[in-house]
C-alpha cells in the first residue's frame, strides 16, 4: 500500500485487494471465487472449505461441516466483512449457537459482539458474520504498512471462524 493511500478504506481499494487475493488463489489453486452484482457495482469473493469441528466438551461430538466464506465490503462501516454459512453433512445449516459451542478459543468473548447474523451487504440475505464494528480498529494498524490490508485482516481474524490462509498470502503483506 502506498503512502498516498488514505486511512479510510474505500470500496475501490477493497476491490484492488480482492483482485490480488484472486491472483494468488489462482496461482496456488486455493479456491477463492469472484462474484459480481452488476446493478450495485459490488463484488465479493467466496471459498468453500470442508472440515471437522472438534468437540471441546464431553457432551458434544465432532461434527463434519462445510464452510462457505464470503469476503465483502460493508458500505455503512466502510470495512471488509467476513461472513459465512456452515452446513452439516445432511445439508442443514449449523446455527450460530451450535457453532459457538465448538469455539472454545472464543469462550472469553461475548458471542454476539463477535459473531452475529446480519444481512449480507451484497446479497441482502441473512448470513453469519464476524461483527464489523471493530474491523476498522483492527485494520487501522495495517493501513499504512500492509500491501494488502484485507489479507492482513483475514490473517488476524480468520482463526475465529476456522479460516486458514496459505502462508503465500501472508508473504504478500
Amino acid at each position: 500500500m502506498s503512502s498516498e493511500e488514505p486511512e479510510s478504506f474505500t470500496e475501490d481499494f477493497f476491490k484492488i485487494c480482492l483482485n490480488q487475493i484472486l491472483e494468488l488463489s489462482n496461482k496456488y489453486q486455493d479456491g477463492w471465487k469472484l462474484h459480481k452484482k452488476e446493478e450495485f457495482g459490488s463484488v465479493f469473493i467466496t471459498k468453500k472449505s470442508r472440515m471437522t469441528l472438534s468437540a471441546p466438551e464431553e457432551d458434544l461430538q465432532d461434527i463434519h461441516v462445510t464452510f462457505e466464506y464470503h469476503v465483502t465490503y460493508h458500505p455503512s462501516y466502510c470495512v471488509p466483512v467476513l461472513a459465512f454459512h456452515i452446513w452439516k453433512q445432511d445439508g442443514t445449516f449449523l446455527a450460530l449457537e451450535d457453532f459457538w459451542k465448538y469455539c472454545s478459543h472464543l469462550k472469553n468473548s461475548n458471542m454476539y459482539d463477535t459473531l452475529t447474523q446480519l444481512d449480507h451487504p451484497v446479497l441482502q440475505r441473512p448470513i453469519l458474520t464476524l461483527h464489523p464494528c471493530k474491523t476498522h480498529e483492527i485494520m487501522r494498524s495495517f493501513m499504512k504498512h500492509s500491501k494488502n490490508p484485507v489479507i492482513s485482516w483475514l490473517s488476524t481474524v480468520g482463526y475465529a471462524v476456522n479460516l486458514k490462509l496459505l502462508k503465500e498470502y501472508q508473504n504478500v503483506c
